[in-house]
């Protein structure tokens, strides 16, 4: 996509997840552990889940018929939420190794990783006690983010754990699954709600207590991360409610650096897809795909990665503006990832590695006055 259909992508995703954010409300954390975050320069983003299961669709926004950014597909890309929930039972990760996903991208000078512990389709990948869908109630009692986590720490990165508030399973019946439509996001009244079969439907309300009992469920859920899991580094969220403040986030992991998409403020921003017009103030970082193809595993785009010079373009500017870039690949169903994937680490290590590369970027600046704009941001 261009630039434009971009940020009109990202920007319609946001309005359905409840994220805003708010600009020069909030000062990064000045604890000593998190310092590393402002000149990391390069992290690896990983969309996995029970939509790889499928191959032909993105995770989570699969099940949303007509979503704007993909009217050029007509609907290929798409299935109905019963459809979708159902892949649960064909996901089966068992040739899972994130050491052998992580080694390659530490020695090419990847500094950190971030993946997805639970997307807006509400599978939990570690056996959660809170709620029922996830690895607990599909794989037997799996845990899918230990073997992560540790995999980071033995390869020398900063742990990263995504998790998304919106949860489409808990809130299946009372929802709509129709982009646009007054139950949906809401922007477009004459739209239809769907149901589960992307049928026509009028959306039950919640009952009494429901959204108290929500929350409670998803600040349950981000404590188990945050204990089950500590230290954590980073806390990627995608939407809200914001069940806790970035305080009492804190009080479990003093250290952790937390994104700005729950509480609309946080210690970094994250654009997505599309380059901003120029240098942010503060910490930040760029998210957007390494393959052809949208955040989660399809056939054939899942395997077909950008050239090293396209992603070495787009993180010079980057890291000449003073942020970091968090680059997506999205594994196959069985926990592997393209081949494709290992050969562009493996020519990022050969051509000598982020941080001699930054290094180069960062002696080629010379503004007045001295020093380099990476060292002023």
């Amino acid at each position: 996509m261009k630039k434009a259909a971009q940020n009109d992508a990202a920007k319609a995703q946001h309005a359905v997840l409840g994220i805003e954010q708010e600009r020069g409300q909030y000062k990064h954390t000045t604890h000593r552990d998190a310092q590393w975050f402002g000149t990391a320069g390069l992290g690896l983003f990983i969309h996995w889940g029970i939509s790889s299961a499928h191959g032909g669709i993105d995770i989570s926004w699969g099940m949303i018929a007509n979503t704007p950014w993909d009217a050029g597909r007509e609907g290929r890309n798409k299935i109905t939420p019963a459809d979708y929930f159902k892949l649960a039972e064909r996901f089966f990760p068992n040739r899972y190794d994130p050491e052998r996903w992580l080694a390659p991208a530490a020695r090419a000078g990847f500094r950190y990783a971030v993946m997805t512990t639970r997307h807006h389709d509400g599978y939990a990948m570690w056996p959660s006690a809170h709620g029922d869908f996830g690895t607990r109630t599909h794989l037997g009692g799996r845990d899918l983010v230990r073997p992560y986590v540790e995999a980071c720490r033995r390869s020398g990165l900063k742990v990263g754990l995504y998790y998304s508030p919106p949860d489409w399973y808990w809130n299946r019946n009372y929802m709509s699954f129709n982009f646009g439509s007054p139950a949906n996001s809401g922007h477009l009244s004459d739209r239809p709600d769907f149901g589960l079969d992307h049928q026509p439907a009028i959306i039950t309300p919640k009952p009494d207590g429901w959204d108290k009992r929500y929350q409670a469920y998803v600040r349950a859920q981000v404590i188990e991360l945050l204990t089950r899991y500590a230290p954590v580094d980073l806390l990627w969220f995608d939407g809200g409610p914001a069940v806790m403040s970035i305080g009492e986030i804190r009080k479990f992991n003093p250290g952790i650096v937390v994104n700005t998409r729950m509480h609309g403020y946080g210690d970094f921003e994250t654009p997505e897809c599309a380059m901003p017009n120029g240098p942010i103030d503060g910490w930040w970082e760029l998210c957007e795909t390494w393959p052809k193809c949208s955040w989660g595993y399809e056939k054939p785009g899942g395997e077909i990665y950008r050239p090293l010079d396209w992603m070495l373009g787009r993180l010079q500017q980057i890291r000449r503006w003073g942020g970091n870039y968090l680059i997506n690949v999205g594994p196959r169903p069985d926990g592997t990832l393209a081949e494709a994937y290992y050969l562009r680490m493996a020519e990022l290590a050969a051509a000598g590695g982020f941080q001699q590369l930054d290094k180069k970027w960062r002696e080629s600046i010379e503004p007045a006055g001295g020093g380099t704009a990476l060292d002023r941001a």
